[in-house]
């Protein structure tokens, strides 16, 4: 085993060569990948999503990148030796080959999985760039990517180091591959800043990555003198002009009718949300914990503690040394009756923003920590049940919210998935649950008491009245809680 026995080499292991070229895409592929999974798994994707992007899209973008080089470099001879056309570890991969094959990947990916592929393009495209800064330094190693003759000063102060390198053929060699690699770092870093800070809308990833690196290849195949032709026009030059043209064009909304999404499907949690239950809760739970502690005074916050946590969270907080599961049975044996008694009622303007939401046709369900029994009970007492075909209660899951798993439930069923839901929830860990699941957060203040906790989990939006739905709903950007 020998490292370094050339500067193509970076390790040999008896006849085997581990190249510098090879060590250094995979390296700067692993960079992209370990970036883009900070985000999409942020987002609230499945932990396999990034995975299986990274192998799908590095597979078929090798063999992209190689099927472009290959037919526009020398196909002639390639055709003569067909073996060789496999032996990509002596160079020879077209990045735009490679970028259009694992776009192609992602897209057919995304719809298999019904997965938004713009919202998935924003977040990982972008940190291609810092791959290819990367890969091009293993251009340097095999001598590639120059430009024309330039005189020995050209390699003055920080362009010193790589001067032995670009003496190739017996003269000095402009490094274009250097600049590249510059300027894709200068990209990541523009297209970062704008994604959070310019306006937010999805594509800016996807169209600002095409815009930039289009002119970026431009600028850089109008010194380089070993780049890849067709009809003496260079190709990367002509795809730089449709990337630029085309990136341009959708950062200035140009894609929009494509681009945006459809109208964003509306999850509500139940209690304190559409139905008025505080009554009904708190009496509850005074019975039961009445029952078995009588000498606990429930105070006013006491009271409003028990409005988000599931059933087992608040009896384990107020009364563990007795069987959890009981005291949940008899508090839903107490709640059963309080509800066909008429002890609860709609929220205020639900039943005429929920018409409101069928009229405009926007897709509605229920994600609740309630039993989905109890759920219809109580949307029939109050002349609701007709709004919702989708209801997700707690029985229906195997972790309840905060987990994402409820809201996941939820938006599938309607066909759609956190790239494009809202969910509407009254407590600090509905707004957890939304922000597990990555989706567009909205906290309802159905009680003064909680205000500061809704305000401390910092929703998307805090709303007084229901009916302030509406508006939001006429707001243009993305239907997801980082609106990237």
């Amino acid at each position: 085993m020998q490292f370094f026995p050339s500067r193509e080499v970076f390790l040999s292991i008896g006849n085997i060569d581990i190249r510098w070229y090879a060590v250094l895409i995979m390296s700067g592929a692993l960079l992209a990948y370990y970036l883009g999974s900070l985000e999409v798994n942020k987002a609230g994707y499945p932990k396999d999503t990034i995975d299986d992007l990274f192998v799908g899209c590095m597979g078929f973008g090798i063999l992209g990148a190689r099927i472009w080089y290959v037919l526009f470099s020398d196909l002639q001879s390639y055709l003569a030796d067909p073996i060789s056309i496999i032996q990509i570890w002596k160079g020879g991969l077209a990045i735009q080959g490679g970028v259009m094959a694992g776009i192609a990947f992602a897209y057919f990916y995304g719809k298999k999985h019904n997965f938004q592929f713009m919202h998935l393009a924003d977040m990982i495209l972008p940190h291609v760039l810092l791959a290819q800064a990367i890969g091009r330094w293993g251009n340097f190693a095999n001598g590639e990517c120059y430009g024309p003759v330039v005189d020995e000063s050209f390699f003055s102060g920080i362009l010193g180091f790589i001067k032995k390198g670009m003496l190739i053929d017996g003269q000095y060699r402009m490094p274009m591959f250097f600049f590249e690699s510059c300027l894709c770092v200068l990209g990541w870093i523009l297209i970062q800043l704008y994604r959070r800070h310019g306006k937010k809308m999805r594509g800016n990833g996807f169209f600002g990555y095409l815009a930039w690196y289009g002119a970026i290849r431009f600028f850089i195949e109008h010194f380089r003198t070993d780049s890849l032709t067709t009809g003496g026009l260079k190709t990367a030059q002509i795809l730089g002009i449709a990337g630029f043209v085309v990136g341009t064009a959708g950062l200035l909304g140009a894609f929009k009718k494509f681009t945006s999404s459809k109208k964003p499907a509306v999850l509500f949690d139940l209690d304190g949300t559409l139905l008025d239950t505080e009554k009904a809760i708190f009496a509850s739970f005074t019975e039961v914990l009445g029952k078995y502690k009588p000498e606990l005074v429930l105070t006013e916050e006491d009271l409003v503690s028990f409005l988000g946590p599931t059933l087992q969270q608040s009896f384990q907080k107020y009364a563990p040394e007795f069987d959890t599961e009981m005291l949940v049975k008899e508090y839903r044996e107490s709640n059963h009756k309080a509800h066909l008694n008429g002890v609860v009622q709609p929220i205020k303007n639900v039943p005429e923003l929920l018409a409101w939401l069928k009229q405009e046709g926007y897709p509605i369900a229920i994600a609740s920590s309630k039993k989905t029994e109890t759920v219809k009970l109580g949307l029939k007492v109050c002349g609701l049940e007709e709004y919702f075909d989708v209801i997700i209660g707690v029985d229906k899951v195997n972790n309840p919210k905060p987990d994402k798993e409820t809201l996941v439930k939820a938006y599938s069923e309607l066909g759609y998935s956190m790239s494009n839901t809202i969910y509407v929830g009254d407590s600090g860990s509905d707004v957890v649950c939304a922000k597990n699941a990555g989706v567009f957060s909205i906290a309802f203040v159905s009680n003064e008491l909680k205000r500061k906790e809704l305000e401390d989990s910092q929703p998307n939006k805090l709303i007084n009245d229901m009916n302030e739905i509406k508006d939001i709903l006429k707001e243009d950007h993305p239907w997801t809680y980082n609106m990237m």
